[in-house]
């Protein structure tokens, strides 16, 4: 069994680009901490279909990244390096619209990825 989140991958470039479009400042803030920033200013717009996750991808690859979560879950029948993969739907294109407007980069940009273990616990 494993945790496992999918979402949006997004470089701390990307997420430094999209804050400063939104007015936010952001010049105090370190790499790692640009998650909980995220998540602090969803909570502030009442946004609670995402949630910002520090990990590095592809696993183990040692290359951390912020994956914008929109599905989370234990996954009883998935190991970190044998797992499902999470599809993204029609409902969460319908948000990554909403981000890409707001953050000015295109939709290749952004892959939808399954991380297993995001925390590595495992």
């Amino acid at each position: 069994m494993v945790f496992k989140i999918a979402g949006w991958v997004f470089s701390f470039e990307q997420v430094l680009t999209w804050l400063e479009k939104q007015g936010q400042k952001h010049q105090h803030l370190e790499n790692d901490s640009l998650a909980i920033d995220l998540n602090y200013w969803f909570k502030e717009r009442n946004i609670d279909y995402l949630w910002a996750v520090c990990t590095d991808y592809p696993h183990g690859s040692m290359q951390p990244v912020i994956v914008l979560v929109r599905r989370r879950r234990e996954d009883p029948k998935s190991t970190v390096s044998h797992y499902y993969r999470v599809r993204e739907l029609d409902a969460d294109r319908e948000v990554k619209k909403q981000v890409l407007a707001e953050s000015g980069l295109n939709d290749e940009d952004l892959p939808w990825v399954t991380v297993a273990d995001p925390f590595f616990q495992c």
